[in-house]
């Protein structure tokens, strides 16, 4: 029996970094490569149209299609721009090219882009979509619901993914209420929390709107709970910080009330970047370093939550306080 994405069921794994610099190309490339390793037919999409890279990871010099040709209509169907890997089981869309005008898509071509991504034949459909929280990578990211968010334990990272997360999930609210004023009213008060009429926890915004209106308040409700992130905490060089995407977890859910999932984190490992030097993704090249190991305990995760455990014990007093 095969060890990937369960039977008939297709995936599709978003995965976006909260800044620049956290690796999430790496992180994204290795997720590829072990779900490819197990049997499934993977399709990984450079999506990070301002800075496509994933082609240099996998060794894949010079694409003979790339999402260029298929935004210019060069190539009639997004399949015709998936070409092979020498990697069991992935296949790869690139978007090599530095094209004038990729990095900032116009509506149209990212709504082709995220459309057509839903008619591709894989098992798992990969697709590593940039770092911040510009408009086009928050609107990648909500192509589903469980997206994974890849951060480190710096400070800045931390911050910047908790406002990542706020950022996506305001953003699904603007665009669910946009026809709704006394909504879009509370919405811009808790974008502003240090205003006059700030708001600052999602669940203050659920107890007006309670009152104000109780179909809107089903309909916030419903965004909420189908909102499911995922953390990663990559180069990690402690267990302490290994443990920040509990921490992580536990500030999302009291001040957005939403319920993120922590997948776990990948140990910094000189492995990783000996590889990168040699064109070749470290679950390749080194299938045993540390790095390698955790990423396979992420998959395992991603892939089959209800057998999950705990990525490490549950945070401490002392922890949740500092």
């Amino acid at each position: 029996m095969r060890k990937g994405v369960p039977d008939g069921l297709r995936r599709i794994i978003t995965i976006a970094g909260c800044k620049g610099g956290v690796g999430k190309s790496v992180i994204a490339c290795a997720i590829a490569m072990e779900v490819g390793r197990s049997g499934e037919n993977v399709i990984l999409v450079d999506a990070d149209l301002g800075g496509p890279n994933l082609h240099t990871y996998l060794g894949v010099q010079s694409p003979a299609y790339v999402m260029s040709d298929f935004l210019s209509r060069r190539t009639k169907r997004i399949d015709e721009i998936v070409v092979p890997t020498e990697y069991p089981g992935v296949r790869f869309i690139s978007s090599a090219g530095n094209v004038p005008g990729q990095a900032n898509p116009k509506f149209a071509q990212k709504a082709k882009i995220i459309n057509s991504i839903y008619s591709l034949n894989a098992d798992c459909i990969i697709l590593d979509i940039g770092a911040g929280s510009s408009y086009d990578v928050m609107d990648f990211f909500s192509m589903t619901d469980a997206g994974i968010l890849v951060t480190t334990a710096e400070p800045a990272s931390i911050i910047n993914s908790y406002g990542f997360v706020k950022n996506v999930l305001y953003r699904r609210f603007c665009l669910e209420f946009r026809a709704y004023p006394v909504v879009m009213d509370l919405l811009k008060r808790g974008m502003n929390p240090d205003g006059d009429a700030g708001i600052s926890a999602i669940n203050e915004i659920m107890g007006e709107l309670a009152s104000l209106s109780p179909q809107c308040w089903l309909k916030a409700k419903s965004v909420l709970s189908s909102f499911r992130p995922n953390i990663i905490v990559n180069m990690t060089t402690s267990e302490s910080e290994a443990r920040l995407g509990q921490k992580l977890k536990t500030i999302i859910g009291k001040y957005l009330s939403v319920d993120a999932t922590c997948l776990g984190h990948v140990f910094e490992d000189p492995a990783v970047r000996a590889s990168a030097k040699k064109l070749v993704p470290f679950m390749v090249a080194e299938p045993d370093c540390k790095a390698a190991a955790c990423v396979r305990k992420i998959v395992e995760r991603l892939l089959y939550p209800a057998q999950d455990v705990p990525e490490s014990e549950p945070l401490t007093a002392e922890v949740v306080q500092d």
